[in-house]
């Protein structure tokens, strides 16, 4: 008998890993990501983008089977999928991860995938948890190939949302518990529905860009896995091969040796980084070190005569774009200086991010790109040196500190607390930590049916 193929390696793999054969830590990080991931997509229902997504399942119709969540009504598991993904990413406070590769962004898109899949089939916390780690694990080797041929090549390496719409499939189709063969139909459909352009710096409004990272990749990976637990049929072993995924996306016909590497030892779940703001993920650490000057040298705002922040090239032309968004580094900033916490709330209302105060503010804030800093290894790194306007100089050179559980209670507390009071968020919270001992995720999924609610009202 010959080598198995990558395609059914990684396929037979992750159908005979169960959820106890998962490392006590990576069962911990699964449970954790669902509950700040949840928590995240709640705070978002608030957003306007949730208004239109809601305009959208009204237009579209269809049975009500599962959960919008932060919703009071419910849509098809498609719809579901879509507007759950979407929402996951509508602002940028939802998790990342510490490679330096493509595809930062693809909690949202499994989590969505896994959960609404999960109400459906009512399955327990356990199914959803193994669906996710294991969703995930795909999604993330999928990216990585794509970024080591891009780096490799120096050229474009496909659609952005390769991965996630691969990983959602997984989460989907394991939470349907599709066999082996089924699997390896639906990994193949989801390949042919992958998609995703990046005309994110073009934007406005944030709402592509959590489309394309979330909701896309959700509802395609979903619509796979029904359509291989229909019987529909597609060309098995896709990730190998002439007309493969990797060569009609990528451009060769092997992902490598490293696509497999580790498999079941290592998790890319591990990796996750929960943020402790509203902003994209390479300001979490300027933000974190000039909140940390201010308090630790009792500055305020009328204080600072200038910011000047060294980061990352890259991380500078990802985050000052045309978007009136936290992901702009000017706002995170100069909002983060006026109001300190989260951001969530003073993003979002455009009485704190208009505000003369905080316009003014932006215009004192210097942003120096750092050539020398190449690699992984300073993605959350920054200097940040405040000056004052008596001439006094406080400069901070730091790597963004992760979030310990006990920071994650405290931003679940805040984001869920904005959309539905403490005393729901405190109730959610105990829920959602415990889901390895649900056994039907459909009743979790109705808990968190909210009434309709607008971020202006906060």
């Amino acid at each position: 008998m010959g080598e198995q193929s990558s395609t059914k390696s990684i396929i037979n793999w992750m159908c005979s890993t169960r959820f106890e054969d998962l490392p006590p830590d990576v069962r911990q990080m699964s449970q954790l990501a669902l509950y700040d991931g949840i928590g995240n997509v709640l705070a978002c229902s608030m957003l306007p983008v949730a208004d239109r997504l809601m305009g959208f399942v009204k237009l579209a119709g269809d049975a009500p089977n599962c959960t919008i969540i932060g919703f009071p009504q419910r849509t098809s598991v498609l719809n579901a999928a879509l507007v759950n993904g979407t929402l996951g990413h509508a602002d940028e406070v939802d998790a990342i991860d510490d490679f330096n590769t493509r595809g930062s962004h693809t909690l949202a898109a499994t989590m969505a995938a896994a959960l609404t899949v999960g109400q459906l089939m009512r399955s327990s916390g356990q199914q959803v948890l193994r669906s996710v780690v294991l969703g995930y694990e795909l999604s993330k080797r999928v990216h990585a190939v794509a970024a080591k041929v891009q780096q490799d090549t120096g050229r474009a390496s496909g659609p952005f949302d390769e991965g996630n719409t691969m990983g959602a499939a997984a989460a989907a189709g394991l939470t349907l518990g599709l066999s082996a063969d089924q699997m390896e139909v639906a990994i193949s459909l989801a390949g042919h529905l992958a998609c995703g352009i990046t005309s994110f710096g073009r934007e406005v409004n944030h709402m592509t860009k959590s489309f394309t990272r979330g909701g896309v990749g959700a509802k395609n990976g979903v619509i796979a896995a029904l359509m291989a637990k229909a019987d529909y049929d597609a060309p098995r072993d896709i990730l190998d091969g002439r007309q493969g995924f990797f060569h009609s996306y990528l451009g060769v016909e092997d992902p490598g040796p490293e696509f497999l590497a580790d498999l079941g030892r290592e998790f890319n779940i591990r990796g996750l980084i929960f943020k402790r703001n509203s902003s994209g993920g390479g300001l979490q650490a300027p933000r974190q070190a000039l909140l940390e000057i201010i308090a630790e040298s009792g500055l305020a705002a009328d204080d600072i005569a200038e910011i000047q922040v060294e980061m990352r090239p890259s991380d500078i032309n990802s985050y000052f774009t045309s978007s009136r968004h936290p992901a702009d580094c000017g706002d995170a900033l100069a909002l983060a200086v006026l109001y300190g916490g989260m951001g969530f709330k003073e993003a979002h209302q455009e009485k704190f991010c208009m505000s003369p105060e905080v316009l003014a503010m932006r215009r004192r804030i210097k942003v120096q790109p750092r050539e020398d800093w190449t690699g992984a290894g300073f993605r959350l790194h920054t200097v940040v040196t405040i000056e004052t306007k008596d001439s006094r100089m406080f400069r901070k050179e730091i790597d963004y500190r992760r979030m310990t559980e006990q920071d994650l209670d405290a931003k679940f507390s805040y984001l869920v607390g904005l959309r539905a009071g403490g005393a729901k968020a405190q109730e959610l919270a105990a829920v959602l930590k415990q889901l390895d001992t649900v056994s039907n995720i459909a009743d979790v999924m109705v808990q968190l049916e909210l009434p309709v609610a607008s971020i202006e009202q906060v």
